[in-house]
């Protein structure tokens, strides 16, 4: 592959560290600076009800007890434990500021931290993606920021916010393209076990995602030197340490199962590549077969569609003298594998519903072992992501070496595609810097007087259903004043296990034991259909949104 250290350039360090500065420019201009302050929190309650999730999970952890695993919430799902990996908390910083807990103010949140750390860690490791294959160090800072605005970047970022930590895949790029600059065959193994364990630290799906790339980096090693040891031991290595995280931080607890329903319905569109969906503003949005293919956008952007063309054209005009491996300035045998990875990932993000804009195509019929394993993963149309970056990085690389004789015109090509991506974003980006700049005051049902004097003296939130309507808000309450609850919206269904808990209460409760310092939670639904039930509990009651509360009417404050 090309040497990247040749003459005239810049310390590689330095780049990583320039197009690092170049991502949080890019946070800052996109989201403003109102989201780096810890106790501005309103933002993330008054906003998508996932962001409130995870917002509200770090919460309560915050404040639960620690246990072993260390990443066990008690106070959402009581008397039943779950981990904090299921409220897509970032476990990993979870995790940290639980230990800084004591110092903390009540209100306070990382995840503008967070969101500026994965900007600028995009851009670092784009950068050195780039300049593996482009010897022109202001290409690769220009370049970079491709990487940095993506546009599944912008539309997870404070959404599903764990997902925006897209500098995961390329990281795991940058480990397959310079596996012979990374040292010992230890390092190598150390580093691979590090992407498993951050995977699991930050959000698990992306160990498929980078665990393809893994599997591109051992076929070229194998074949280069002739021997599988150190490319299993790496494998070894990324799936020991992802699992032993797993393990600490909880996910085996609490008796939920890790397959989820509804695959085929979260996969990806075969136009996601030139789709803005309600990103892009230049291109005319395409339909999907359903709305939740949204999950596996991965939209190239105007600027990097652009490229291709010029380089299509280019090798028109110019004929094509060139193979691509002397674009990427690698062998046969990585372009090949390059080529083999785009088609796993997109292969495994369509299937089985491959739908072309609103039509079904084929309904491809899966082997019951796979069906089952992907159900782990349900969301697949995520799995798209590593085959957008390695053709974005395509892109990139293939402009600047059809220009490759006149720098400068490479620069103006790279430079006038990347406005041109700007602008096809911008609207997006207009309307996230005002939404995140605004003020957002958090208001619950709890909060007015008559609400508040009712919730009193609670040490416990009871819903007698398992929907999630009102439990974020009520968890935000609970956080506040120390109140728990049984139900709450987590990324796995827990709706058997809170069916459990509602029999008993229930069975208590035909037996006219009421819990002194619960609030129980009704549908007006609920109630309509056995008023005389409810009537007859010795207890005052108070409607609400659609709901009805009820508590006993000699409040004992004591533990019940």
């Amino acid at each position: 592959m090309f040497d990247a250290r040749s003459r005239n350039r810049i310390h590689a360090g330095l780049l990583f560290a320039i197009c690092a500065a170049v991502g949080a420019l890019c946070f800052i201009g996109i989201y403003g600076v109102r989201v780096l302050d810890f106790t501005n929190t309103g933002w993330l309650f008054d906003n998508d009800h996932d962001l409130r999730q995870h917002y509200i999970g770090w919460c309560h952890f915050r404040t639960d007890p620690w246990h072993f695993p260390i990443g066990l919430i008690d106070s959402l799902s009581y008397p039943d434990s779950m981990s904090v990996i299921y409220t897509d908390s970032i476990p990993v910083f979870a995790v940290l500021f639980k230990l800084a807990n004591p110092l903390l103010p009540q209100e306070f949140q990382y995840f503008g931290l967070f969101g500026i750390l994965s900007f600028m860690l995009m851009g670092g490791f784009a950068s050195l993606l780039l300049r593996r294959f482009i010897n022109d160090d202001i290409i690769c800072i220009a370049g970079s920021v491709f990487y940095i605005i993506s546009a599944p970047v912008i539309q997870r970022m404070y959404y599903h916010t764990a997902l925006a930590a897209q500098w995961l895949i390329i990281a795991a790029l940058v480990m397959w393209v310079y596996n012979r600059e990374l040292g010992s065959d230890v390092r190598r193994v150390i580093y691979w076990g590090l992407i498993g364990f951050l995977c699991v630290g930050i959000h698990s799906y992306f160990l498929p995602m980078t665990g393809m790339i893994l599997l591109a980096a051992m076929i070229t090693q194998a074949a280069e030197d002739k021997k599988i040891g150190i490319p299993l031991l790496e494998l070894a290595s990324f799936c020991l340490c992802a699992v032993a995280n797993l393990y600490i931080l909880g996910a085996f607890y609490g008796g939920t199962s890790p397959v989820g329903y509804g695959l085929g319905t979260f996969g990806s569109n075969l136009n996601t590549f030139i789709n803005p969906w309600e990103i892009g503003r230049f291109l005319p949005s395409l339909p999907l077969q359903n709305w939740f293919q949204y999950e596996g956008m991965a939209y190239l952007g105007a600027g990097i569609l652009l490229l291709f063309a010029l380089v299509a054209a280019g090798m028109v005009f110019r004929g094509v003298r060139h193979t691509p491996e002397e674009a990427f300035h690698s062998s046969k045998l990585y372009g090949r594998v390059s080529v083999a990875l785009v088609a796993v990932s997109f292969l495994l993000a369509v299937i089985p519903n491959i739908s072309f804009n609103d039509k079904t195509l084929l309904w491809l019929p899966l082997p019951q072992a796979l069906e089952t394993c992907m159900g782990i993963f349900r969301s697949n149309g995520r799995l798209v992501w590593p085959a957008m970056y390695v053709l974005m990085t395509a892109a990139v690389s293939f402009s600047a070496y059809t220009f490759r004789h006149y720098a400068p015109v490479a620069r103006i090509t790279v430079a006038v595609a990347l406005i041109l991506q700007i602008a096809d974003m911008s609207d997006t980006f207009r309307i996230k810097y005002d939404l995140y700049s605004a003020d957002h005051p958090i208001e619950t049902l709890w909060d007015d007087e008559e609400a508040s004097a009712f919730a009193a003296g609670a040490g416990e939130f009871i819903f007698l259903y398992t929907d999630n309507d009102i439990t974020l808000q009520s968890a935000y309450y609970g956080y506040l004043h120390n109140i728990r609850q049984n139900n709450f919206y987590f990324a796995r269904d827990t709706d058997d296990k809170v069916r459990e808990g509602i029999e008993l209460y229930y069975s208590e409760l035909d037996k006219g034991n009421m819990r002194q310092s619960a609030v129980y939670i009704i549908r007006d639904e609920d109630y309509e259909k056995d008023p005389l039930y409810y009537d007859g509990l010795d207890a005052d009651m108070m409607r609400r949104s659609g709901h009805v509360m009820f508590k006993a009417k000699k409040q004992d404050h004591g533990t019940p």
